[in-house]
Order: structure tokens, then sequence, then C-alpha cells
């Protein structure tokens, strides 16, 4: 990562081992994770030795998302895919997103067209108050 400002705590980013970790804390150059949660020693590491996860269909796949004819479809509730869901179209022929859309009756209708990462979609899932468990 380039810098801190991009990252908010519970953002999920790739790193060496383990190849995942949960920010826990941010400073201007490092960030702490926890190796076990609830684990009360925190461990650090330079910004610069973690990256963006990228959005793909197989994190989507693995987040509950199914392939729709048009693009990723995740819905709160089973058989209601009008309202209250997430959306994710990606470009032809490219792993890139072209955009994201969530739609939650009562707290937003928007869509994003510069969402790339895993961590960028959290923080629009926490920016709209919606709350959806995330596995990688």
């Amino acid at each position: 990562m380039k810098r801190a400002e991009h990252l908010q705590i519970g953002d999920w980013v790739k790193y060496t081992n383990p190849p995942y970790i949960q920010v826990a804390s941010i400073t201007r150059k490092k960030i702490g994770y926890h190796l076990k949660p609830n684990e009360p020693c925190m461990h650090y590491v330079c910004l610069c030795e973690v990256n963006p996860i990228q959005l793909t269909p197989e994190i989507l796949e693995k987040n509950g998302f199914i392939l729709k004819s048009d693009g990723w479809l995740w819905c709160k509730e089973k058989g209601i895919e009008e309202q209250n869901y997430i959306f994710i179209q990606f470009r032809k022929g490219a792993e890139e997103v072209r955009n994201c859309e969530l739609n939650f009756v009562g707290r937003v209708q928007a869509t994003y067209r510069d969402l790339h990462y895993f961590h960028q979609l959290q923080q629009a899932l926490r920016l709209c108050n919606i709350e959806k468990e995330i596995e990688l």
C-alpha cells in the first residue's frame, strides 16, 4: 500500500505470511494486526509490505455472490433480487471491476465506478451500514 489514508481498521490486505491480514491499527508507516482474533499481542508490518486484494470472481463466489448473465449478485434476502443487493460487473475479457451497485431499501442506492479492491468494497459496505460477513 502506498498510503495509510487508503485503509481503515477492519480492512483485509494481502501479506506474505499469513497471506491475508486484517488491519487492527494504522500509523503513518505501519499497520498492526492480530495473528488470532482477540489476541492481545499485536504484530506490525510496514505499509510497503502489504498490497490491496484484487476483487475477483473467485473471491465474490466464495462470499456468496452468484453469477448472473451480466454480473455477480449478492442478495441479503433470498428470492428478492430487486432490493437489498450488491451487484458487481467486470469489464469484458478482463478481471477489472467496471462498477459496483449497492441497493438497500431505506439505506442506500449507489453505484461505485472506481472500486477495484476488496478493502474498497468493505469500506463502501461500512459507509452504507451494511453488515456482510467476509471470507478470504
